[in-house]
């Protein structure tokens, strides 16, 4: 482009010299590619020796300045003389760039052109090309060979001359034939599962092999390190959900218990109940069994009919004396029935059915129609009989009931429940399993009773009068790290099942403050994107009283299904929730060089960030709680964190990853702080592939205690009972 502007600047230089001497009537020929010849105009004689030197003069130095020939020529040409370089005609043959001097006196009209030079020599080459050329050249006798060609500030610079040889992938014409890289077939490579293509491309030789994902459960070695499904089991050794437990005898759930509380309904021709599974069999049923029918005005053989063909204990003094009753075929209210002869000499008796007192023309008026079906009216009692003749039958007949030891009634958290009356029974509805519910006679429902031990949450839970066994609770702050990804569904299920069960129980204080940092999730919970979908961890809430982390929890199951993530970096999370712990000058790196904004591929740019930002991410620990951080991870401790200079220029890394050090380090410099990891026992101590899998090192720096993760929910209630118990009571 310079070389076209500078002979378009030539050739209006010459239109401008084609003019002037039109103006002047010179006649000028101008030949291809040479200057013109200047036709002779009248000069000074620059010969003449008056010219040459002031003291040459007629009047010699002493002459006056301005009477002075030398002085005046001198004086006039550099009031007149403009002197001008302009680029000759560029050459088809070479890159060469030449240069004339045009000198035109500018003290005449019109201006004219006194002097022209010749054509020299300025650049060998163009400055303004940075290109490189590969020429031939003759790396020895028998041997060609490239060299690299350039121009550096105009001069022309060569390379060392390079064999041609057969070409290899490194990005350069190895062969000399003017390709690169050029018909290199795939030759075999192998990764970490196995062989693949080895390709050429850029330059580089890249395998395109089969690559290590996070491992799944599906009877694959996802991850490419010899063993299969590892820490993705279930108890029972299983892919997927563990098995329902059912009346076997067998352990069916393969919690290390058989046939464990199981219960299902029952009945008997008096009604129905529960029974209880024991090795394998269904036993205990709480229904009432028919009983030989006796004279105590109820229906022991479940018949319907109440004392039917017995005497019960009529005698001749009690014949025609009124019995009370209620039972059919009195259709409601209080009856009666009488002792009666059964033969004529009344040796035999019997008992009559129940009827109302007028049909035995007992308080019944003259001319009064007797309805022998309807009895006197009295309060309504549990025994499947309308006594009010409202047409209900035990209604609204409730009883307290408490089936713990009776002194421990009304103290701490035991209290009373409550039975209904049902078909003459007091007891409650029971709901199965299965969702059905069925009424369960002496069942005493919303009772609460003693607990075996008094845990540390704030009540008596063994109802003996002392709260905590006299323990109090200390400000704690307990932060909980969840690892969201896909393989720890069912952990994370348990893990918010234990702690909603803890809720149950726990008294909301201001002194235990509780916060959650959950994920990695997919954005805009996306549970149909693979890897172009970016993924999150999240702050779901910071330190708060119980109540306010209880309805953060409840939101937890909108990840549930499917949009949990797989980039696990339980590094980051545990830096950064403890970097305001300790000094500035105590962190291996500050916060405000920390970012994920980085392109990770030309796939997936910027397909990992933090809710909030990385700068912003903060927990808010009291400055004189004791604190508790606990891990659920079933990944190794990976880290997506890279160090920039400026964190706004991806080019400015100059480190990458937090490391297991850097996590210790700021642990040394940690007060009142404990690290309780829950993982599979293999990421206890262990180490492999990207990050860590020693879990326990942040324990022991920190006198916590390493569990083993488990879907089983009572499990992990106990070990979250037992870390609350150490930290949050004294």
């Amino acid at each position: 482009m310079i070389k076209d502007i500078f002979t378009a600047i030539f050739f209006l230089v010459m239109c401008f010299i084609v003019m002037i001497n039109c103006m002047s009537c010179s006649d000028v020929e101008v030949e291809p590619n040479v200057l013109p010849v200047l036709e002779e105009e009248e000069k000074i004689d620059i010969t003449n020796p008056k010219l040459k030197s002031k003291d040459e003069t007629v009047g010699g130095a002493a002459e006056p300045q301005i009477q002075n020939a030398f002085f005046l020529k001198e004086q006039y040409e550099k009031d007149c003389h403009l002197s001008e370089w302009f680029f000759c005609p560029p050459s088809i043959f070479s890159d060469e760039i030449w240069e004339f001097e045009l000198i035109t006196d500018i003290c005449v009209d019109p201006p004219k052109i006194i002097y022209m030079g010749d054509c020299q020599l300025k650049f060998e080459c163009d400055p303004a090309d940075t290109s490189i050329q590969k020429i031939p050249c003759l790396y020895d006798s028998n041997t060609f060979g490239l060299k690299e060609k350039w121009c550096d500030k105009g001069k022309i610079k060569f390379g060392d001359c390079e064999a041609c040889n057969s070409e290899i992938c490194d990005g350069l014409d190895n062969d000399c034939d003017g390709e690169i890289d050029e018909e290199l077939l795939p030759s075999i490579c192998f990764g970490e599962c196995g062989e693949g293509d080895l390709l050429c491309i850029d330059g580089k030789e890249i395998c395109y092999a089969e690559k290590p994902e996070e491992e799944v459960c599906d009877y694959i070695d996802n991850d490419c390190d010899g063993e299969i499904d590892e820490d993705q089991l279930n108890a029972c050794g299983l892919c997927g959900e563990v098995p329902v437990e059912i009346c076997n005898g067998i352990d069916d759930d393969c919690d290390g218990f058989l046939d464990e509380d199981m219960t299902q309904q029952c009945e008997t021709d008096c009604g129905v109940g529960i029974e209880y599974c024991s090795s394998g069999q269904w036993i205990g049923c709480t229904a009432k069994e028919p009983s030989l029918e006796f004279c105590d005005g109820q229906d022991n053989d479940c018949d319907g009919l109440i004392d039917e063909d017995l005497d019960c204990l009529c005698t001749l003094q009690l014949v025609g004396a009124l019995l009370p009753c209620a039972e059919p075929p009195l259709e409601c209210g209080q009856g009666f029935k009488t002792c009666e002869c059964a033969n004529p000499e009344c040796t035999e008796f019997s008992v009559t059915s129940c009827f109302a007192a007028c049909s035995y023309s007992v308080g019944i008026s003259p001319g009064e129609t007797c309805d022998m079906f309807k009895g006197m009216i009295t309060f309504e009692t549990c025994n499947n009989h309308d006594d009010n003749c409202n047409g209900l039958i035990d209604e609204d007949l409730y009883q307290a009931c408490y089936t713990g030891p009776p002194e421990t009634v009304g103290v701490g958290l035991c209290k009373a429940g409550s039975m209904v009356c049902e078909a003459g029974q007091f007891g409650a509805f029971y709901e199965f399993e299965d969702g059905t519910t069925s009424f369960v006679a002496e069942l005493c429902e919303g009772e609460i009773l003693p607990e075996d031990t008094d845990e540390c949450n704030g009540e008596d839970d063994n109802c003996d009068g002392y709260i905590d066994d006299g323990k109090e609770l200390v400000d704690t702050d307990i932060l909980f790290i969840v690892d969201a990804s896909g393989s720890m569904l069912d952990d994370i299920k348990a893990v918010m099942a234990a702690l909603n069960q803890f809720a149950v129980s726990y008294k909301d204080e201001e002194v235990i403050q509780w916060g959650l940092v959950f994920g990695p999730v997919k954005e805009n919970n996306n549970p149909s994107g693979g890897l172009t979908t970016p993924q999150y961890n999240k702050l779901i809430t910071n330190l708060v009283p119980f109540s306010e982390f209880s309805s953060a929890l409840a939101s937890m199951s909108d990840y549930y299904n499917g949009y949990l993530g797989g980039k696990e970096a339980i590094l980051d999370l545990l830096y950064l929730s403890i970097h305001n712990l300790v000094p500035f000058g105590n962190l291996p790196y500050q916060i405000d060089v920390l970012s994920y904004d980085y392109p990770t591929s030309s796939v997936l740019p910027n397909d990992y960030y933090l809710v909030p930002d990385v700068q912003d991410f903060e927990i808010n620990w009291r400055d004189d709680s004791n604190r508790v951080i606990i891990i659920f991870s079933d990944e190794m401790t990976q880290s997506y964190l890279k160090m920039f200079g400026d964190t706004s220029d991806w080019m400015t890394i100059y480190d990458e990853y937090i490391q297991e050090q850097d996590i210790l380090n700021v642990l040394m410099a940690t007060f009142d702080l404990k690290i309780y990891p829950f993982t599979p026992p293999g990421l206890k101590d262990g180490t492999s592939g990207f990050g860590s899998g020693n879990y326990e090192i942040y324990a022991t720096a920190t006198g916590g205690k390493w569990y083993q993760l488990s879907n089983i929910t009572a499990e992990m209630y106990l070990s979250l009972m037992e870390i609350i118990g150490e930290n949050a009571c004294e």
